[in-house]
């Protein structure tokens, strides 16, 4: 999602429930959910754009729907996408699924509306009042879960057992209460830009493949050029938090966990995750590699950075690298001159030895006819689904989505745009995003292995956990202070949680460093790699 996204309320990125629902009046009833409607959709609304693809929601233009039956007849089908950034990617989606009137058993009028992610929260909020909801929709599989917690969405745990190749974090995206809610349609990665340029004249011969050599190179640019060494957003926003959850993933911790009897615990401020974020503190506080003003840069001022030539690495999503060469509002001819330096490349390994990197993406989730405009029978929906998501659909609008699509399973590494490349875009920046795909991490799926609706409420609330470091950098919170906050309120969330019955008890004190992974440990004494900026010591 962009958040012009992840991301990544009712339908939040990542609040997506697993439990069997019926398509019953008296179960949608029962849950009271249009009487929650309204409240779910402010809440989704101020969650905003809960990490989904490009810079941490997905936004675009509404254009409308194309075609289809102006009746409302039990065959006409509607369903909502959130692509509207990039013009011929609309349009290849559209004629993708408006061939799904010649492939499907039944006869369907296809209609497709393209509605933005910040606009898409108050509209399901609306549809679902007045119970014209679309048969299917784009979202994250949070919100899927989210939405068929409370009565809305049915699960799709049968089309998603059609298959057994999943990435393992996209594997667990939509997973709750044994069921599957959403299928996933495509991933989108944070990558690293790097100014090959900048690097030649900072005297650095390659791209870094560890955090110790980005320290390194970083320092070298920094001190050798104008430019700075490497970037993150650092202000509150979806890219920002999204890549402290990477950094927490390569320091092996996580942001939650579920014991055995499925109880939660909240690790957001534990040892692995103050290390991380103290990790990242230290490009500024201790190593001096991150640029000027960070504090105040969200994601689109810290691209205008690197398309400035103001920063040698910067850690995106890949909204960037297609800026460099999509011809739309004359860009490709400005940029020409750096795209032809940048080169993407994995976040470098961190102490674990991965190179983890965020994940966001958007997967497809089918909602229950007492509640849609339409009612084709289930049985389409499930169809319309499995359709979109096959190769030959897939071949229609990755190349021109490229190189933003990836894809959610290695069956689908075989697509034409990674086998035989019909695109602009260089083979090693395709090569780069396949490459880390499967190790992509996010927010608390990975660690938990499953979803839960409360999530996409919260990591809209806390922009994508950028609450704790961007108050660490733009206002010099206590790192332990600002975790513990943002942990207990994600604590909170789960006590008032109706579809939990156990409670987590917020912490007054912690986290320590001394309880920190052991593969951390080095980076805290300085033994042999460069030393974290510790105000603890």
């Amino acid at each position: 999602m962009s958040a012009k996204e992840n991301s990544e309320s009712v339908p939040d990125e990542a609040a997506a429930g697993t439990n069997e629902r019926t398509d019953k009046d008296d179960e949608y009833s029962r849950r009271n959910f249009m009487q929650t409607a309204a409240a779910v959709g402010g809440l989704a609304a101020a969650g905003g754009l809960a990490g989904c693809s490009g810079d941490g929601g997905d936004g675009g233009s509404s254009d409308g729907s194309d075609g289809g039956s102006d009746g409302t007849s039990e065959q006409d089908f509607l369903w909502w996408t959130m692509r509207g950034y990039i013009p011929a990617e609309t349009e290849a989606i559209r004629s993708a699924a408006k061939g799904f009137e010649d492939a499907a058993d039944a006869n369907v009028n296809v209609s497709t509306e393209v509605v933005v992610w910040d606009q898409v929260f108050q509209e399901w909020s609306a549809s679902l009042e007045g119970r014209s909801m679309p048969n299917v929709s784009e979202m994250a599989c949070e919100h899927a879960v989210d939405f068929g917690n409370r009565g809305a969405a049915r699960p799709n745990t049968e089309v998603f057992n059609e298959y057994d190749d999943w990435y393992e974090t996209v594997g667990n995206w939509g997973k709750f209460d044994d069921e599957f809610w959403g299928i996933p349609w495509f991933m989108e990665l944070r990558t690293n830009h790097v100014n090959m340029n900048l690097l030649d004249d900072a005297g650095v011969s390659s791209i870094p493949e560890t955090w110790e050599e980005l320290i390194e190179a970083g320092q070298a640019v920094t001190e050798n050029t104008d430019a700075s060494g490497f970037t993150t957003p650092g202000a509150q926003d979806f890219t920002t938090g999204q890549n402290v959850t990477a950094f927490t993933a390569q320091s092996d911790g996580g942001y939650y966990s579920v014991n055995d009897d499925g109880t939660w615990n909240v690790d957001i401020d534990g040892a692995a995750s103050l290390f991380a974020h103290l990790w990242t503190l230290s490009l500024r506080e201790q190593w001096d590699i991150a640029p000027g003003g960070w504090g105040g840069l969200d994601n689109t001022a810290s691209e205008e950075i690197f398309r400035s030539g103001r920063c040698a690495i910067n850690y995106q999503p890949s909204d960037l690298a297609r800026s460099l060469i999509d011809p739309q509002e004359g860009v490709n001819e400005e940029n020409s001159e750096l795209a032809e330096a940048t080169e993407l490349a994995p976040m470098p390994a961190g102490p674990n030895g991965e190179s983890h990197s965020f994940m966001g993406g958007s997967c497809l989730a089918a909602f229950n006819s007492n509640v849609t405009n339409h009612d084709p029978g289930n049985e389409v929906g499930d169809d319309f689904i499995d359709y979109m998501t096959q190769p030959e659909q897939l071949n229609a609008y990755f190349p021109v989505s490229a190189p933003n699509f990836l894809p959610v399973r290695t069956g689908q590494e075989e697509m034409e745009l990674f086998t035989d490349n019909p695109t602009e875009v260089p083979d090693s920046w395709l090569e780069t995003r396949l490459e880390q795909a499967p190790n992509a991490v996010r927010y608390g799926v990975s660690s938990a292995k499953q979803a839960a609706p409360f999530l996409g409420s919260f990591e809209g609330a806390s922009s994508g956990y950028s609450t704790a470091i961007s108050g660490m950098i733009g206002a010099d919170q206590d790192p332990k202070s600002a975790l513990r906050g943002m942990a207990n309120n994600a604590r909170s969330q789960i006590n008032d949680a109706d579809y939990f019955d156990f409670t987590v008890e917020e912490k007054t004190s912690g986290p320590s460093l001394d309880d920190a992974p052991d593969s951390v440990q080095k980076w805290i004494t300085g033994d042999g790699v460069p030393q974290i900026y510790n105000p603890y010591e």
